[in-house]
């Protein structure tokens, strides 16, 4: 007799979450207005968390893998011992390079399920959790 297949099976098992720690990224409140001072700000930001996943991906200890999901949530905590911008205002940079390092497919709504934002333990100023969705 066949044994019955659970929820953690396939094709059911969904993926495990992906957590990136990151930099603080600059508020979108800078980046609106073409200000290449700010410009290059966000470019310095995209150069460091590209640091930052290289380095997760090249550790020996649980390396990162980078899946490029199609339909997922994610969610944002922000350390308010490394920034003093609003929550919110981190929001489009973070989704932006999420979209940029293949990770995301892209935020319309039909992929981007939820989007949440908290302050909370963040270690490098910004963490970045996605969550696979069916």
């Amino acid at each position: 007799m066949d044994a019955i297949p659970s929820l953690a099976d396939p094709p059911f098992a969904c993926p495990p979450d992906i957590t990136l720690d990151l930099p603080v990224p600059p508020s979108v409140n800078k980046l609106r207005k073409v200000d290449w001072k700010n410009r290059s700000a966000a470019r310095a930001w995209a150069n460091a968390s590209d640091a930052h996943v290289i380095a997760a991906r090249g550790r020996s200890s649980n390396p990162l893998r980078l899946v490029k999901l199609k339909r997922f949530e994610v969610f944002v905590t922000l350390s308010e011992h490394h920034t003093k911008i609003d929550l919110d205002n981190s929001l489009k940079c973070i989704i932006d390079y999420l979209v940029r390092i293949e990770l995301i497919e892209d935020d319309a709504p039909k992929n981007l399920r939820r989007l949440t934002a908290q302050w909370g333990l963040a270690p490098m100023g910004c963490r970045v959790t996605v969550r696979p969705c069916a």
